[in-house]
């Protein structure tokens, strides 16, 4: 059997040449600097060409750099502008996604219920900046603190961009990979930081990339409940996997938000039974099974690692009874007493934003209290109504509502397993980050708010394919 040899008969061999030796100049000069430029200049080629021209694709781009990339490889890439990596992606998506608009679907958009809401934080978040500048504050801390309420812009760019199919084919998926991704960074740093040989240090790791897990492992486990054939020789190990990043945090807020996102799939999976088939108790033997296989898997890599990770967490846990135990407890609730004071004296409109706070902190080599002026506040309701007011803050509460609403409407409108499964997990972390925001402000401070609007408009797409289903 002869085959037909496949023979390249370029036009100008001398440009291809050309171009060749630029491709290889890109990727190997950075070398000279060191690996780190290597590892930026290589992704950054990687991300641009996948999305080239796909506005899904650049959702999914956006939302892995904004999660799975370490701090310090975020900080050390250089963009004019001072734009973020993910904030690079979100404006190339947004430019694919014109594109597709008006070349494609000839000015066809994609309508949702919530919409106008998102209108009109958007709205609130410009005004509150206004009013930042009347009340003096630094127009550079301005800019700083509304770029991340700004982001909730994406949730046209996901309604626009994003199918209903993508949704539970990809997304879901990708919420699941992503959070792997963090649990391993945070492994390999823990492991880096004690010394194995004898186990006797112990370095809690606590990235703001870790908000994250909660999101994958609630994708997981509702992915267990309704889905469980699609990756079921998988799914567990994912679970397991993540899970050991998620207890290496030990962030108190992040376990008590899990367990409540736990309880409320546990309440949709048998809510969605009819009548007769309800279990309850079944939910409750799910939830102790999950957290103890959790608590199991976290006790083995304590032996292998040799490290008190139980003796450290059960240290935490006790501020649970007695909050006077922890001095970073008590210099967050003196800087919650502090937003307070700020909040009593602008709480229609509030401060705006730029506004910064005095706040407190226990340094432990001085062992005494020290202050400094900050802009960022741990509760997402105190940011919210100490820069936009009393209007800001019902809002946003409103909007998560409203989104939540679409969900439960999205799970018993379908009998579809991935589709239950996404309506489940997107419904469970929207009310375990509800619960966090009491201690994080992640939703609308940090670049989580990218996960976070993204989450609400493939909530969106999907419920909106439901609706035009029902309605045919």
């Amino acid at each position: 059997m002869t085959g037909s040899a496949w023979h390249v008969a370029p036009d100008n061999p001398r440009w291809i040449a050309l171009g060749g030796v630029v491709c290889a100049l890109v990727v190997l000069a950075p070398a000279v600097l060191s690996p780190l430029h290597v590892f930026i200049v290589v992704g950054a080629l990687v991300a641009v060409g996948s999305v080239l021209f796909s506005p899904p694709r650049a959702v999914m781009a956006m939302v892995v750099v904004a999660t799975a990339v370490p701090v310090h490889i975020v900080d050390a890439t250089r963009i004019p502008l001072g734009l973020r990596p993910w904030e690079v992606l979100m404006v190339l998506a947004a430019g694919f996604a014109l594109i597709d608009l008006f070349f494609r679907r000839d000015l066809r958009i994609v309508r949702t219920g919530v919409d106008v809401h998102v209108l009109a934080f958007l709205g609130i978040t410009l005004l509150s900046a206004f009013v930042g500048s009347l009340h003096g504050n630094a127009s550079d801390v301005i800019l700083r603190n509304m770029r991340y309420p700004l982001y909730y812009a994406a949730f046209f760019l996901v309604t626009q961009s994003v199918d209903a199919r993508s949704v539970t084919e990809r997304f879901s998926l990708l919420f699941i990979v992503v959070g792997a991704c963090v649990s391993a960074e945070y492994v390999l740093e823990f492991l880096g930081a004690i010394d194995l040989s004898t186990g006797n240090r112990f370095v809690r790791v606590a990235r703001r990339q870790g908000i994250v897990l909660p999101l994958s492992l609630l994708m997981i486990v509702n992915h267990l409940i309704h889905d469980r054939d699609r990756w079921r020789g998988w799914l567990p190990a994912m679970f397991l996997f993540t899970g050991v990043g998620f207890a290496l945090t030990l962030g108190r807020g992040m376990w008590v938000a899990f367990v409540v996102g736990l309880l409320v799939s546990i309440w949709l999976w048998q809510s969605g039974q009819p009548v007769g088939r309800r279990r309850w108790w079944k939910g409750i033997v799910l939830a102790v099974g999950l957290v103890g296989t959790l608590g199991v898997t976290m006790m083995v890599f304590q032996r292998v690692t040799g490290a008190a990770i139980s003796a450290h967490a059960l240290e935490r846990s006790r501020t649970f009874l007695d909050y006077t135990r922890d001095v970073q407890v008590l210099s967050r609730l003196l800087n919650y007493a502090t937003a307070l004071q700020q909040i009593a004296r602008h709480p229609l409109l509030g401060s705006g934003q730029g506004t910064e706070l005095t706040s407190y902190s226990f340094n432990p080599e001085s062992d005494r209290y020290e202050t400094w002026r900050s802009w960022t506040l741990d509760s997402l309701y105190l940011t919210l109504w100490l820069k936009m007011g009393l209007a800001g803050l019902m809002l946003f509460v409103w909007l998560c509502v409203r989104v939540g609403r679409h969900c439960l409407q999205s799970f018993h409108g379908t009998r579809a397993p991935p589709e239950r499964a996404f309506a489940a997990a997107a419904l469970s972390t929207l009310v375990a980050m509800m619960v966090l925001g009491i201690s994080d402000g992640s939703m609308v401070n940090g670049r989580f708010a990218v996960v976070m609007v993204t989450l609400m408009g493939l909530v969106m797409v999907s419920n909106s394919q439901n609706t035009s289903e029902d309605a045919e």
